[in-house]
């Protein structure tokens, strides 16, 4: 007979690869916002190469309008971005709580409550970031190949209701397993 706690526990494939995959994603959306925040300073500094670029394509919006309208976009796709990195990183969070065999906290509730938050976020955000990327890209002279697409995603949505759905049982989880120590 063997003693259960001296065994080594099993290493579960799925979150490993899904802890690594959160990681990866982290990374890229940090590198992201970071190449992002750069390129605002470096198109303002070239703000005259834009306003050769607008002259050439017959474009009638001022130089001012699309730099604010540059800026204003990157600066929306940079918060998105970060958000995104914060949705990895609470995903990251509820694996290692699931690697560590106490998945059913209120911390972990409360990070799939975020979590929808963040999606439902995604989706509002596209409207008013599809609109601004729109307008840039028929001001964009016609060598420059742009192009802006507005959608409501219905997954999207799902998956915010879904994450709100989980949040739930785990709040649920917690309080009948609390229910049930307070009766041992």
């Amino acid at each position: 007979m063997t003693n259960q706690s001296h065994t080594k526990p099993q290493r579960d494939q799925l979150l490993a690869a899904g802890k690594i995959l959160t990681v990866l994603l982290q990374a890229v959306t940090a590198i992201v916002s970071i190449g992002l925040t750069i390129l605002i300073p470096v198109i303002l500094f070239n703000s005259d190469q834009v306003a050769s670029s607008l002259a050439d394509s017959g474009s009638t919006a001022s130089v001012a309008t699309i730099l604010t309208l540059i800026v204003v976009f990157l600066a929306a796709v940079i918060v998105v971005v970060a958000t995104a990195f914060h949705f990895f990183q609470l995903l990251g969070r509820i694996i290692d709580t699931v690697r560590d065999g106490e998945p059913f906290v209120e911390i972990n509730a409360d990070r799939l409550s975020r979590m929808g938050w963040i999606v439902l976020l995604f989706q509002v955000a596209s409207f008013p970031i599809g609109a601004v990327a729109s307008y840039l890209a028929a001001q964009m002279p016609d060598h420059v190949d742009v192009s802006a697409d507005i959608e409501f995603s219905l997954t999207g949505i799902l998956m915010a209701i879904v994450l709100f759905i989980l949040a739930r049982v785990f709040r649920h989880g917690i309080k009948m397993r609390e229910d049930l120590e307070g009766t041992v």
